[in-house]
């Protein structure tokens, strides 16, 4: 399928779910939301980073089109693709870069930004790899987009690699978006993403049951050319778990952090999350949290009157005074207390 800037900006004209970057003569359009409903046509397919020469219109580098995990989309639906045969190559857990020419130099970009901090590691990788940046020239030569995914102990989504990579997963061609890396694997010396080899979906699920610290494979099929292939994305039982863990850490807030130790499942949760840096940020806020209901506790359970209490400001008052009273009569002023520590916490956090 061919694209250029004039159709790509028509199509999305008004839509905020898709956003343009622009960088001196380039310009880069991506989706904001990664929800299938944002993509109801082929085009809105392609932008997932497709980058374009703003004088000339043309696609300057052209990244995977979007596609999907198994049961996500309607064309990825388990009975669709059980009788269909895939090639499947490792998926890895990263970020995926794709490289341009501006000028003689060679440029490179993620799919939402030409200036995101990994880009400054990826640039020196190919700087100090002369057979890497002869490869990345040599493609973008000849009008094709070099794709690779960039791995790294510094930025660590769930699986704890142990040293910086840059994995060649695909080559696309520019103009007509047919991906090549299948037609030309073995003329390539670069470090290429592994493929596991040919079969179904039943296959392919089977070697993932009991694997560990893999992400997954991405699997094709090639039946069909147009608009583009049929690409899925298959993730390991034990990948699926603990990236739900790593997103649900990193984006909830603070009341539902604490709702997490209310609930008693804090240490399970956290057990599942294999990012270091992500878990001791998020369990020394927890650590106040539970420092802060603890004092509040205090206070309940070492108060001898109402007025002693209405002299602290360590919560809102007259939450302290109804614990205490409960505590008085016996009852479980704990949990009370504890849900009412979440609600302060939530209302707050729904004000920022």
């Amino acid at each position: 399928m061919e694209v250029d800037l004039n159709s790509v900006l028509k199509e999305i004209e008004g839509n905020r779910y898709f956003k343009v970057v622009e960088r001196g003569d380039f310009v880069k359009v991506s989706y904001r939301y990664n929800v299938p409903k944002v993509f109801d046509s082929p085009l809105k397919r392609e932008l997932r980073g497709i980058t374009f020469r703003k004088s000339t219109k043309e696609v300057v580098s052209r990244p995977f089109h979007k596609f999907f995990n198994v049961n996500e989309h309607e064309e990825t639906q388990r009975e669709k693709l059980s009788n269909k045969e895939f090639v499947a190559r490792e998926k890895f857990d990263g970020t995926m870069v794709h490289f341009f020419l501006d000028g003689e130099k060679i440029a490179v970009a993620t799919q939402k930004s030409f200036d995101a901090p990994q880009l400054e590691r990826v640039r020196e990788i190919v700087k100090r790899n002369n057979n890497l940046s002869s490869f990345i020239k040599s493609v973008l030569s000849k009008g094709c987009t070099p794709i690779f995914e960039f791995v790294s102990p510094e930025y660590q989504i769930v699986i704890p690699y142990d040293k910086e990579r840059l994995i060649l997963t695909e080559i696309r061609d520019n103009r007509t978006g047919k991906y090549l890396l299948e037609r030309y694997e073995h003329q390539i010396d670069v470090d290429v993403a592994g493929k596991v080899g040919k079969g179904t979906l039943k296959d392919f699920e089977r070697m993932l049951e009991n694997r560990e610290f893999i992400e997954g494979f991405v699997l094709k099929n090639f039946d069909r050319e147009e608009p583009f292939p049929l690409f899925v994305k298959l993730k390991s039982p034990w990948y699926y778990d603990r990236h739900y863990a790593f997103t649900y850490l990193h984006n909830i807030p603070a009341h539902k952090l604490f709702l997490l130790y209310l609930q008693g499942k804090w240490d399970d949760f956290f057990s599942k999350v294999t990012n270091e840096k992500l878990k001791e940020r998020r369990l020394r806020e927890l650590e106040e949290l539970i420092s802060a209901y603890e004092r509040a506790l205090k206070v309940v359970e070492s108060a001898k009157s109402e007025e002693e209490i209405r002299g602290s400001d360590e919560f809102p008052v007259e939450v302290l005074v109804q614990a205490y009273k409960l505590r008085k009569k016996g009852k479980d002023y704990e949990k009370f207390l504890g849900q009412k520590f979440y609600e302060y916490l939530k209302k707050n956090s729904n004000k920022t």
